[in-house]
């Protein structure tokens, strides 16, 4: 067990390093695969476009030298369009999706034609006329058959996250299901014998425990399979059969709260008993006393992360440590699993520095000023690692570099709150 304390991006590198996706698979029905990894390559199944259509509502002709044209048909998307021919100075009625017919030179805009009054069956023109003035290019608004996806090829490669873009395109290609990495199980526990659930009342020294039900709401919008593994009193013992039951069915233990150094601060001591402590306290702000360890169950590894009690410290810990080792269990690479990040400008001043990088909760906006394109930072007033409230109306956290002096116009990595902006 390592006793240093080590430096945020220490931290996070180890951690990105030593958490390696599940090899467990599984084959999901698409409207559940939001957030899940791909598992494996998905070929495409279908030309895209299966057959060469119109991009446009207007008139497919034959003859692009020509100003005038004979229509003989009406195509509509769904008709099948392919099996007709136009012959020279001929043309087709066409709606956007619509299979153009052999012989088609190119699709004119229906904006761009002229017709007479005559009307044929349908009650649509007998001849069209090209306006004065326009063009036509040869094969223009016409979608060519295998333009965008070719059968054979690749259409997803694994180790992709499914976006509702991607259900979207294997809806296309025919797909029903898709094989994932295993959904991350993830119990979730707190601790201290001053917490009480929300809605019941509250005795002498009690508070609500709010960061469980924090955590998992969070776990769960990521489409992890969350198990809320309630409170744990300050025991050792009853701490310690908790951890080792949770650890046979999960790939993940959270908890917060119970990892000081305080006598009544048990998580520790019950994870040394029944697995691994791997590191205890980092030189960050908020959130030192964040832990991580291990549990190794006979057909798999269980992680557990341990996290402040303080709501504050533990969101920011979570965000920026405990989830992106997670992620890396749900099949994202150490690149893809590092908290979102970009640069910003300060719009404050700091001058009493600060010997632990420190994550600052702050509103980042877009600088509206002299110089468009750039974001700027303020921090939010509530900055206790006790004050959730502060949290709620920042949307992401600033990070200032062990003793540095912050003077306005500084460039500060600033990471989104939630992936919320």
């Amino acid at each position: 067990m390592a006793n240093d304390l080590l430096d945020y991006h220490d931290a996070l590198h180890t951690l990105l390093e030593t958490h390696t996706p599940l090899q467990r698979h599984e084959d999901v029905a698409l409207a559940a695969l939001n957030h899940r990894m791909l598992a494996q390559d998905v070929a495409v199944q279908h030309n895209v476009p299966e057959f060469d259509n119109s991009a446009m509502d207007g008139y497919a002709i034959n003859g692009n030298a020509l100003t005038q044209w004979h229509v003989v048909h009406r195509i509509a998307a769904g008709d099948a369009g392919a099996s007709l021919t136009l012959q020279p100075g001929q043309a087709a009625r066409i709606f956007t999706g619509a299979p153009v017919p052999q012989g088609t030179t190119a699709v004119v805009m229906q904006e761009k034609v002229t017709h007479n009054d005559a009307a044929d069956t349908n009650g649509g023109p007998t001849h069209i006329h090209l306006q004065a003035g326009e063009t036509i290019q040869d094969g223009q608004h016409i979608r060519r058959r295998a333009e965008e996806l070719r059968a054979g090829d690749v259409l997803l490669t694994a180790d992709q996250r499914i976006t509702p873009a991607t259900i979207g395109l294997l809806a296309g290609q025919g797909y029903t299901h898709a094989c994932v990495h295993a959904q991350v199980r993830v119990t979730v526990f707190s601790s201290g014998n001053e917490l009480v659930p929300p809605g019941q009342p509250l005795g002498p020294g009690q508070i609500y425990d709010s960061n469980r039900i924090m955590l998992i709401a969070w776990l769960q919008s990521l489409g992890y399979a969350v198990t809320d593994g309630g409170n744990l009193p300050d025991q050792l013992a009853p701490t310690r059969e908790a951890l080792a039951r949770a650890a046979g069915e999960s790939d993940a233990i959270v908890c917060s709260g119970g990892v000081s150094v305080g006598e009544e601060d048990h998580l520790k001591n019950a994870l040394t008993e029944v697995g691994e402590l791997i590191q205890w306290r980092l030189f960050i702000k908020p959130g030192k006393p964040f832990t991580w360890g291990r549990i190794d169950r006979p057909d798999h590894t269980c992680r557990v992360f341990m996290l402040p009690g303080n709501p504050v410290s533990s969101l920011v810990t979570f965000q920026q440590l405990a989830l992106p080792a997670m992620q890396r269990l749900t099949g994202l690479s150490a690149e893809g699993a590092r908290p979102m990040q970009w640069k910003a400008q300060a719009a404050f001043t700091r001058n009493k520095p600060e010997p632990r990088r420190e994550f600052v909760r702050v509103t980042l906006t877009p600088n509206r000023g002299d110089s468009p394109g750039q974001w700027h930072v303020r921090p939010v007033a509530q900055q206790g690692s006790n004050m959730l409230s502060g949290a709620v109306h920042a949307n992401a956290l600033a990070e200032v570099p062990p003793g540095m002096l912050v003077q306005e116009g500084d460039t500060l990595t600033v990471y989104p709150l939630f992936n919320q902006i």
